[in-house]
């Protein structure tokens, strides 16, 4: 970042990691050119970077930086991979927004390859990335506590370039594709591709109809006069963006539900609704398309639908004219998380920032979206922007070896619930990888250890139930002489999607007084 006429130049260095609930990875454009020697003055970032399967990357980008000085007959090295200098999909792991815009100085720039007149053609990673480290209570935090993992993804591969390779070799981490790579961060809890989204908005798609003037009779102007009028009509047809129709939302979905489905169970996509336009001069509203698609795989069996958070609808302001809410909802929900712990809902939590919704949602679309097909809904209740509900379109259940015998199958619809499962999913995971080696099959350590950890979520109210007791149970058993299982049932808390009040008088007794009967819906 220069200052004063770069004259005095300022290096951001990430702090040091915290020990976060989850992290979140980011896939989407950016603008210029990348300071990849910027990159290489943080050993910690090379290091996460390397730990992922990308030391030989960091290796030559380190020798050519020892290198680009020298004269060129001097240089033991050809020039590395223009890719690999403008850092495309290469995963690096951000803790602060200071430490993006140093790597990317020219980021939040105009000039994308694709243009929409309700989008522009500035690119919505970098506004994400500002959206995401932004924090509704200051100073809660420690600095470090929200990690965010970007991909640099190159415009001219369009759609494709976010999409994963269900059937990928994950031996081989360099022919992977970002969202591939994405997978192999190990504490990952959710991915956002707002990028993908803005190149879902229909090029031709308009807000309200402005009222078209008649051109004037031509006249002879002085040099000086402007003559520029965006009011009125366009007069070249090289200034309209040419339409590009969106691919169908069956076509993205289907990738990336196979490849988290398979690879990993445990993350959660954020994803805002397409839009369209229904009729001459209304405003945009979500697909009709989309809404059939997502109701079309809800109905399958095994899906993997629960795994993506619908969003809508986008946000606006001053400086943007549109763009996606993935990073306020992502960045609100680490928060959430960190501080009172995965298992709790941000939905009902004022956001931060000023932003208006795009398009407006009335109260009965609100629930409408809620209930089908399942979308977490923006809205604005008394000048504060809050989530309505983080519900899902599929219920977590029924996949990733959870199931529920008690509790109606929809009750797994909220997305705290998801995100806790996920969560306890990459934490079981890890402790069961503590073990390998280190511990006999009939050793009860492993035992003893699942029931301390159990009985911590307990205390920190992750459970229900007085005692631990009713709360959990871990059964240990072995088939083999090198083969536990462990079998455990929980009991979570979960939030209360219904309360129904009946609010009676009776008449007929002698205190004649109001009576107010709760009940869980």
């Amino acid at each position: 970042m220069a200052l004063a006429d770069s004259r005095l130049e300022m290096r951001v260095r990430p702090v040091a990691a915290v020990d976060a609930v989850m992290d979140v990875a980011m896939l989407g454009h950016c603008s210029g050119n990348a300071r990849w020697d910027l990159l290489l003055e943080s050993p910690q970032t090379v290091a996460e970077i390397a730990r992922l399967g990308f030391a030989a990357q960091m290796e030559t980008l380190r020798n050519w930086l020892a290198q680009r000085d020298k004269p060129p007959a001097e240089r033991g090295m050809t020039e590395p991979d223009p890719a690999l200098l403008q850092l495309y999909e290469l995963p690096i792991p951000l803790l602060s927004l200071a430490h993006f815009q140093v790597l990317f100085p020219q980021a939040d720039r105009p000039g994308t390859n694709y243009r929409s007149q309700l989008a522009g053609n500035s690119a919505w990673l970098p506004a994400a990335v500002a959206d995401f480290f932004q924090s509704s209570q200051a100073g809660v935090l420690a600095d470090g506590a929200k990690k965010l993992w970007i991909f640099r993804i190159a415009e001219q591969r369009g759609q494709g370039g976010f999409l994963p390779d269900p059937h990928a070799d994950y031996a081989d981490a360099r022919r992977l594709s970002a969202f591939d790579r994405a997978m192999l961060i190990p504490n990952l809890g959710a991915i956002a591709l707002p990028d993908l989204e803005r190149l879902q908005v229909p090029a031709n798609l308009a807000d309200v109809r402005r009222m078209r003037l008649v051109n004037p009779d031509p006249v002879f102007l002085p040099c000086a006069a402007s003559t520029a009028d965006d009011h009125r009509e366009r007069r070249r047809g090289e200034e309209i963006p040419k339409p590009v129709r969106p691919w169908p939302l069956q076509d993205l979905l289907a990738p990336m539900l196979q490849t988290l489905k398979k690879r990993r169970p445990d993350v959660q996509c954020l994803l805002t609704l397409p839009l369209e336009q229904v009729g001459e001069g209304s405003l945009p509203t979500v697909a009709r398309e989309a809404v059939q698609t997502i109701g079309a795989v809800a109905a399958g069996d095994n899906t993997g639908l629960h795994a993506v958070q619908f969003l809508f609808p986008y946000l606006t302001g001053r400086e943007r004219p549109l763009c996606s809410p993935v990073g306020l909802i992502a960045g609100a929900m680490l928060e959430t998380s960190q501080r009172l712990g995965p298992w709790r809902s941000m939905a009902g939590k004022t956001l931060p920032g000023m932003w208006q919704l795009y398009p407006p949602v009335h109260g009965r679309q609100v629930a409408e979206l809620r209930e089908q097909p399942g979308v977490g809904v923006l809205v604005a209740y008394k000048n504060r922007l809050q989530l309505d509900d983080e519900r899902r379109a599929a219920p977590v259940v029924g996949s990733g070896g959870f199931t529920s015998r008690n509790r109606p199958v929809e009750a797994y619809r909220s997305g705290e619930v998801a995100r806790f499962l996920g969560w306890l999913h990459r934490q079981l995971l890890r402790l069961g990888e503590s073990w390998l080696f280190n511990t006999d099959v009939r050793d009860p350590l492993g035992k003893t250890q699942l029931t301390q950890f159990f009985t911590g979520l307990h205390r920190a109210g992750a459970l229900r139930g007085a005692l631990p007791e009713q709360a959990f149970s871990v059964a240990a058993s072995h088939d083999n002489e090198s083969t536990v299982i462990y079998r455990i049932e929980l009991a979570p808390v979960f939030p209360i999607d219904r309360i129904v009040l009946n609010f009676s008088h009776d008449l007929g007794s002698n205190s004649s007084q109001w009576q107010l009967d709760i009940k869980n819906g």
